[in-house]
């Protein structure tokens, strides 16, 4: 098989796995709303600042505080101004927004659970060794002195 038709093969099940509704649940991990939560519970009991949200998803700080209101609204997270630097905002869980979180993620690993039982033991190692093999070989994949193309433009 010559170089364009692994490529066009590759590039054809990426994007039906894109569709996959595993995928669209992952999605909100790593994008937006949720995203901004689970970076919340990542620091465990500590607070946060909006542009360490802003700096963690990789958006810009107009985008982070958009994000963040729409979860204030949602009564997911408070702010607060920081005692230690009366310039800055905390951001923290409320109890709604950590019971929300909790759900997403059960959700989350029940559909992975029903991913492993589906593909078996041996072919989710495979996988699992391929990506994690994507993963560290990110560097490599990027086009030579071009913009990342993991980075959002305007960003």
């Amino acid at each position: 098989m010559d170089k364009t038709e692994l490529r066009d093969g590759l590039m054809h099940e990426l994007w039906r796995m894109n569709k996959m509704n595993l995928m669209v649940s992952l999605r909100e991990f790593v994008e937006g709303e949720t995203a901004a939560l689970w970076f919340l519970h990542s620091c465990g009991a500590e607070r946060v600042s909006p542009s360490q949200i802003s700096e963690n998803l990789h958006v810009s700080r107009a985008r982070a505080a958009n994000i963040l209101r729409s979860l204030r609204n949602k009564g997911y997270v408070e702010m607060e101004i920081s005692p230690e630097d009366r310039r800055k905002m905390d951001v923290f869980f409320t109890p709604k927004g950590k019971r929300f979180l909790e759900e997403k993620y059960d959700f989350l690993l029940r559909y992975f659970d029903l991913f492993v039982d589906v593909l078996g033991e041996a072919d989710i190692l495979e996988l699992t060794r391929l990506l994690k093999r994507v993963a560290d070989n990110n560097l490599l994949l990027k086009s030579d002195g071009e913009n990342d193309p993991d980075e959002e433009v305007g960003q």
